[in-house]
């Protein structure tokens, strides 16, 4: 009885040992991928605030376009499981790949579920990273950060995990949208495939509390929506000055050839 006990025990650890290690390749291979197309076209300017904390972490940042999960992904150089929008992982390629790389998808009329999932990651010593706005960022006045659903302090408070607020920016001239049919209905998606793109990522945020107090809940759910805006301003202070630099220095060299000239 003891022998098959340990048998079946030795079985189980092989088959997880063997999941884990294919999740593994489908991740790095993803990443692989992802960092051979933004190598070419995006062109990145990322400032972390500070040390990382060692062990699971919740990265939680601002979405103005549906490709910031997958660039996210590219910065930060740790293993980590994206908790996404369902929807994509019902499209029949990269949603195969989403699974197969352990990301997490998020059903809106299932929403305990993947908090869940998220729960459970991050207790098995994995880092999380999600969108807490739960739908794409307000465009109407540059780039907002819309109040935000709880599932990120839920996450700190539940695991004691740290949350790091994450502030993205780009110039919004560059985003395309598009219009996509999503389970029958049409959904905006928004694409950024060239450009420059900012990411700032704060210092850890440690949440106290008790997840089932709604009032200390939503506190945090505010202290954390201010903190990714000022980031996402960060983000665009950043790209304002280096773009004035690379002006400046064109028309320095502009300057120069004329003088050259005469």
């Amino acid at each position: 009885m003891n022998f098959l006990h340990m048998q079946r025990e030795r079985n189980w650890s092989s088959d997880l040992q063997f999941e884990n290690a294919r999740e593994a390749i489908y991740y790095w291979a993803g990443i692989a991928v992802l960092n051979q197309f933004t190598k070419k076209r995006v062109d990145f300017d990322v400032q972390w605030s500070g040390p990382v904390p060692s062990g699971p972490k919740i990265f939680a940042g601002n979405h103005p376009t549906t490709t910031d999960p997958f660039y996210l992904l590219t910065v930060v150089e740790e293993k980590m499981r994206m908790m996404v929008n369902a929807d994509i992982f019902e499209k029949p390629v990269l949603g195969k790949l989403m699974r197969k790389s352990g990301h997490i998808p998020v059903d809106k009329k299932n929403g305990i579920k993947s908090l869940n999932t998220g729960v459970e990651a991050l207790s098995k010593g994995d880092n999380i990273g999600i969108f807490p706005e739960g739908s794409l960022s307000d465009l109407s006045n540059g780039i907002e950060v819309n109040r935000l659903k709880t599932g990120a302090v839920r996450l700190a408070l539940q695991t004691g995990s740290p949350v790091l607020p994450v502030g993205i920016h780009m110039p919004t001239e560059n985003i395309r949208v598009r219009y996509l049919k999503v389970g029958g209905e049409r959904v905006e998606s928004r694409f950024y495939l060239k450009g420059r793109y900012a990411f700032t990522i704060g210092r850890p945020m440690w949440m106290s509390g008790d997840v089932e107090d709604w009032d200390r809940v939503r506190e945090l759910s505010i202290q954390l929506q201010e903190r990714i805006y000022d980031l996402s301003q960060v983000s665009a202070m950043r790209l304002k000055k280096n773009m004035s630099q690379i002006t400046g220095r064109r028309k320095k060299r502009k300057s120069i050839m004329i003088e050259s000239g005469m």
